[in-house]
């Protein structure tokens, strides 16, 4: 600790400590997950995945259409497989009003993203588990 001359911080071991606690504190609250994640503050492949799911609820076709790459191959819990056009459609028609997400793990693949998750679509399927992959292209997942 650097001590201040004349002051009375001089001398006064607890105090330094707390204050260097509280600036520590305050600096480390400027980092982390931000308070309202969006498609260009993501910080992760789990908020990604979350902004698509939100994007679905709340009908905000365009981003969720604009994040599925052309050859994109989804796949329902009855076990039909739908390319791009016919995943937006099917979700455009599923209507979600509501749903929870947990158990993620992501695991990086060079360049990619690899995540799993359990989704509760209410309505829709009780639990689904999700297997999603994420590429980096030109700067954007």
């Amino acid at each position: 600790m650097i001590p201040i001359s004349g002051s009375k911080l001089q001398g006064n071991p607890r105090l330094n400590s707390f204050l260097c606690f509280v600036v520590s504190f305050l600096f480390a609250g400027c980092a982390g997950v931000p308070q309202h994640p969006t498609w260009k503050n993501a910080t992760g492949g789990e908020m990604h995945e979350r902004l698509m799911w939100q994007a679905v609820r709340d009908k905000d076709w365009n981003n969720f259409e604009q994040r599925l790459a052309p050859a994109f191959v989804g796949v329902d819990p009855a076990g039909k497989s739908y390319d791009r056009a016919g995943w937006v459609e099917l979700w455009k028609a599923a209507a979600i009003q509501n749903y929870s997400m947990g158990e993620f793990t992501v695991q990086p693949a060079g360049a990619d993203m690899v995540l799993t998750y359990v989704i509760t679509l209410p309505g829709f399927a009780d639990q689904i588990r999700v297997v999603s992959v994420w590429q980096q292209v030109k700067s954007r997942w």
